[in-house]
């Protein structure tokens, strides 16, 4: 009877996991870049709005007013458990990164929510100096 009683458990857990991702929630989210401190200038936010079966338009940034450093995100995401298929424009710029240019990628990507992490994170990391490691992250 226990191990009936844990697998049910197992299985209820699992498929409430899977409902997390299975609707995406529209509104804004949460934005992060790890080079933008979050305890001074708090995360960004994306609007996400429904365009009908399953596809959702994305727009939105998070910006250090000082530094002048800055992510943005504009385009089209569908949703699928624990993946966003994401395909638009990311530019980000960090001052000690790419020789403080802007670094901008187009076309599609992939973002995804992975353990008991709360966010999807994109899976392109690598940032257009070659050498660094960007990582953007959409909260649930």
């Amino acid at each position: 009877m226990k191990f009936y009683l844990f697998i049910s458990l197992l299985i209820t857990c699992h498929l409430s996991t899977y409902a997390q991702y299975e609707q995406l929630r529209t509104g804004q989210h949460d934005l992060t870049l790890q080079w933008i401190d979050l305890d001074k200038h708090g995360p960004g936010t994306v609007n996400i709005q429904s365009l009908g079966e399953n596809k959702y338009s994305i727009e939105g940034e998070q910006l250090d007013k000082v530094k002048k450093d800055y992510v943005t995100i504009k385009g089209t995401i569908v949703a699928d458990k624990d993946m966003l298929y994401f395909d638009g424009k990311i530019v980000s710029k960090v001052g000690f990164i790419n020789n403080g240019k802007p670094c901008e990628t187009t076309g599609p990507a992939v973002f995804k929510a992975t353990g008991k992490r709360r966010y999807w994170r994109l899976q392109r990391m690598l940032n257009c100096d070659g050498v660094s490691s960007d990582y953007i992250d959409i909260y649930f």
